[in-house]
């Protein structure tokens, strides 16, 4: 449950990072290193997520 809720802020932050990102006068380059940070933080999230999904989905197959 704690791993939820720190991946849930996690992606909480992310979204408004990227809301104020939008919102800015960032130049080209700027929103472009926005944007590839943030690809790396999403990476790292859908990796503990695909994780526990595989693991859950091979106990409930076992």
């Amino acid at each position: 449950m704690q791993d939820y809720l720190l991946e849930s802020l996690k992606l909480q932050r992310i979204d408004f990072f990227l809301k104020l990102v939008a919102a800015s006068d960032c130049s080209e380059e700027e929103k472009r290193l926005a944007i590839q940070w943030v690809s790396e933080l999403t990476d790292e999230l859908m990796a503990k997520i695909r994780n526990h999904e595989y693991s859950r989905t091979m106990d409930a197959t076992s």
